[in-house]
């Protein structure tokens, strides 16, 4: 899976799973493991849940 797929997957899943979307906002790593992604132990993951009144944009990382 590439990332968008990942992301793709992770936010329908917490969208159907209230306990999966609390497990991934409290330790995305572990969550994620649990669905079989697993990420380098280098690599920090941020779940970051919007509200009505907060939008959050990510920029890509420049090298």
């Amino acid at each position: 899976m590439n990332r968008r797929e990942i992301e793709e997957f992770l936010i329908s899943r917490a969208s159907q799973n209230a306990t999966f979307r609390q497990a991934l906002i409290l330790n995305p790593k572990q969550a994620m493991a649990q669905v079989g992604i697993i990420q380098p132990a280098h690599i920090t993951i941020y779940v970051l849940e919007e509200t009505a009144t907060t939008l959050y944009i990510v920029l890509p990382y420049r090298p």
